[in-house]
């Protein structure tokens, strides 16, 4: 993929700091915002970029030193990004590539995200913040963009634009034509979102959304502020050498200790009901290198799954691991530290089952924590952070999906899977559990939820996170299908 970096603005809106620099040679820390913006593409892959310039240009080319290639929008005082981004037209015509904004940055985790979605033709959307009016919004129908306007109302709102987008190869030539047939009509003062009617018209026009990651645009001073203050590194400390026996008097000298001692009798049981897993993961707990929920299931997780896949057994039906759970397993050959939660699945068939479970499950000490068409949550008195989810796999389109429809009363989550994924399962070991079943195409499950799953990432919005979501906007009342 090649990238498009619009940088021929005068940003006026700063004053003094930009009458003289472009806005994207502004430092930030030790570097300027466009090597950060370079830096972030690299480590996404990306080291075939154009920068369109203008203002300043060639203050841009001096300190780029052929980095990268630099193309000229000497209108840009008359113009607006429509034009900058068609210039580059050359560069990237026919080929699959990305463009942003030089007043936007964007972490190197949430470009890696971005690339790495299954969408060919993609925009960035942020879920999370807060709905403002005058800011381009995005509506969705069947999971696809079908509105990107600064008119989209709140209710019919998924998120707004990141304004980071990229276009598949399928769709370049197409897109590009488009641009110049807008620009040719009259519309040279305008932005790049006149042309994704080509988009939408084509391969479909997708989201992909932030789950969390940061990114900030600088519009204004104050915004400059807020992303120098974001990027401060934080202070680190030099590696403590002190032992397991120094870190637990460290925790008993601690003034703030009837948090803890409010532990005890927990941590007690823990580790003498189960010893040999028990007394270890307490003392990662002491030294504060597992939470008080991962503890539970470090320790008791793996006999809550041996119970409910032995009681889903009994029922007639066949769970497979899914979401942190499998990839737990997969990667790590058990549970993921400090997750909370075992996740299992079933598909769709064997449902009208899961009345007997649930029976079974009640008898058992547990409560029905969540129950709907696509899922059902135990949890136990005894560990009440620690949940038991099954979800129902159903067949979606071409493929599967899991739907989740409890995390907000006006949509619907379904995050969709290809066919082959849950064609059947195969088995696996488990830490602690003995063999399990995992679906026919874990990897599968796993690139489409996580990207690459192989070593820790960047802790993501859980409901947000996956890279396969559908959002589905209910109507008013909310009442779910």
């Amino acid at each position: 993929m090649k990238a498009v970096i619009l940088a021929a603005g005068a940003g006026t809106r700063f004053g003094s700091l930009t009458e003289q620099v472009p806005k994207c040679l502004l430092p930030l820390g030790d570097r300027a915002l466009l090597d950060h913006q370079l830096d972030a593409l690299a480590q996404a892959g990306i080291s075939d970029v154009t920068v369109v310039a203008g203002f300043q240009s060639r203050r841009i080319v001096e300190h780029l030193g052929g980095r990268c290639r630099v193309v000229l929008n000497d209108q840009y005082a008359s113009t607006n990004s429509i034009v900058s981004l068609h210039r580059a037209s050359a560069a990237v015509r026919g080929e699959a590539f990305l463009f942003q904004n030089a007043d936007v940055l964007y972490t190197p985790e949430l470009i890696g995200r971005f690339v790495a979605a299954p969408p060919a033709n993609g925009c960035l959307v942020d879920a999370q913040r807060a709905f403002v009016e005058g800011e381009y919004h995005v509506e969705l129908d069947q999971g696809r963009i079908v509105r990107y306007s600064r008119e989209v109302p709140p209710e019919r709102s998924v998120g707004e634009s990141g304004q980071l987008v990229k276009i598949g190869a399928a769709d370049s030539m197409a897109f590009l034509d488009r641009l110049g047939q807008v620009i040719a009509s009259g519309g040279h003062g305008g932005f790049p979102n006149q042309a994704y009617d080509a988009l939408i018209g084509g391969e479909g026009f997708w989201p992909v959304y932030t789950a969390g990651l940061s990114w900030w645009e600088i519009d204004t001073p104050e915004d400059y502020a807020r992303c120098q203050g974001a990027l401060v590194p934080p202070v680190s400390l030099p590696p403590s050498s002190a032992t397991l026996a120094d870190s637990v008097v460290s925790l008993l000298r601690e003034p703030r200790i009837p948090w803890r001692l409010r532990w005890t009798p927990d941590l007690l049981r823990l580790a003498t009901q189960r010893p040999l897993r028990g007394v270890r993961h307490v003392l990662s707990f002491l030294k504060g290198d597992l939470s008080r929920d991962g503890l539970d299931l470090m320790v008791s997780g793996p006999t809550l799954l041996g119970l409910t896949l032995a009681e889903c057994r009994r029922a007639g039906l066949h769970p497979f691991l899914l979401w942190g759970t499998l990839l737990g397993c997969m990667r790590e050959g058990g549970f993921i530290r400090n997750d909370h939660d075992i996740d299992l699945g079933i598909l769709e068939a064997e449902s009208s089952r899961l009345p007997t479970l649930r029976a079974a499950m009640l008898r058992h000490g547990f409560r029905v924590r969540i129950e709907n068409a696509y899922k059902l949550s135990f949890v136990h008195a005894r560990y009440p952070h620690l949940y038991i989810d099954l979800d129902v796999v159903r067949g979606h389109r071409d493929g599967w999906a899991i739907t989740n429809a409890d995390a907000d009363p006006s949509r619907l989550f379904h995050y969709r899977f290809a066919h082959g994924v849950f064609a059947g399962s195969r088995t696996r070991r488990f830490a602690g559990a003995g063999e399990v079943l995992v679906p026919a195409d874990p990897e599968g499950f796993l690139d489409a939820v996580y990207g690459d799953w192989s070593r820790p990432q960047p802790k993501t919005h859980y409901i947000y996170g996956p890279l396969n979501l559908e959002v589905e906007i209910l109507p008013p009342s909310g009442a779910h299908p």
